[in-house]
């Protein structure tokens, strides 16, 4: 089992209804040449937490990241729901607790890439609600 330092928030960077759903990213991702969806968890509007890449495989959603991290990813691009948020809050708990990790190992994409905007939401806002 690899070891699991930093849990990387991102958005799809899509509004569009038709892309709300694992499927559809996981297609996006495999045209890249990608083996799978580049992220451990993806959550639609609805809230519900579909699962990508096994947490044991490296991801693919953070270069110079991916080995010590898992992604996570709520559908969208500037519009969220509050299902969302709410799934995205239990999920990291779940995570947290699982890793043994604290509210400062949880990263908005953007850190790691400052030409995104991603999330697109305000990590602190969710990390401060913890």
């Amino acid at each position: 089992m690899r070891k699991i330092r930093k849990i990387i928030l991102h958005c799809s960077d899509s509004d569009l209804h038709e892309h709300d759903n694992i499927q559809v990213v996981r297609q996006w991702h495999l045209k890249r040449n990608w083996i799978d969806i580049g992220y451990h968890f993806f959550i639609t509007k609805d809230g519900k937490v579909n699962r990508g890449r096994d947490i044991d495989t490296i991801g693919a959603h953070c270069a110079r990241h991916n080995r010590d991290s898992i992604g996570i990813c709520l559908s969208g691009r500037h519009q969220f729901t509050d299902d969302q948020f709410c799934s995205l809050r239990l999920l990291l708990l779940k995570l947290m607790m699982e890793y043994d990790l604290p509210k400062t190992a949880i990263h908005p994409h953007h850190r790691y890439n400052k030409k995104k905007s991603c999330p697109n939401y305000d990590v602190q806002e969710i990390l401060d609600t913890l």
